[in-house]
């Protein structure tokens, strides 16, 4: 089984053309592998920023690149080479990115009522998942950031999706709903000893 991993950048609004792109952006990962690859991106990190780190602490471009938080002391070169070595991992363990990007003004003028574009960039991931893990011979299974407002709209999505299709494809080989989960750590968990 193959995983994706999704985030997403320019939610700022489908009006604020500050930010004018959505970007959709997706990390596939075979499941069997995870384990190996986050304990390299692990040593990568701990080359570059020894250990110990905050419990919130977590690589987050848009930190990174605005030297906010955990990275506002942080050396140009350490913040580079933190990037490089996310990169360096994937890499190595020969993994996929894939991307959606919309123009929200275009999108906005294309249609009389245009469906919210992240349910579009959703719609055009989950077939490009669909069609890398079909040529794999596997299934996949999509994993995303948890957001409490906006999950219901990608999961009815998932489901009519996997039931009838996009209009484009069939999505017969990505299974469940999109499981949902915080990308920042959780502060004083427990752990089985």
């Amino acid at each position: 089984m193959q995983l994706l991993y999704l985030d997403e950048s320019g939610k700022s609004g489908p009006t604020d053309y500050t930010q004018p792109w959505y970007v959709l952006g997706g990390l596939i990962l075979p499941e069997d592998r995870w384990q190996v690859v986050e304990a390299d991106l692990n040593a990568a990190i701990e080359a570059i920023v020894p250990a110990p780190h905050p419990d919130d602490w977590e690589l987050h471009m848009s930190l990174i690149a605005h030297r906010k938080k955990h990275f506002s002391q942080m050396s140009e070169k350490d913040r580079f080479e933190l990037v490089d070595a996310v990169f360096d991992v994937m890499e190595w363990h020969d993994l996929r990115l894939i991307f959606v990007g919309i123009d929200k003004e275009k999108h906005r003028k294309k249609y009389s009522y245009p469906d919210p574009v992240e349910d579009v960039a959703y719609m055009f991931m989950l077939e490009r998942f669909n069609y890398c893990v079909a040529r794999l011979g596997t299934l996949g299974l999509v994993v995303a950031d948890e957001q409490k407002e906006i999950e219901i709209s990608p999961r009815k999505a998932h489901s009519r999706y996997r039931r009838h299709g996009t209009g484009m494809a069939q999505i017969d080989h990505v299974i469940e709903t999109p499981f949902f989960t915080s990308s920042r750590p959780l502060i004083g968990r427990d752990r089985c000893r």
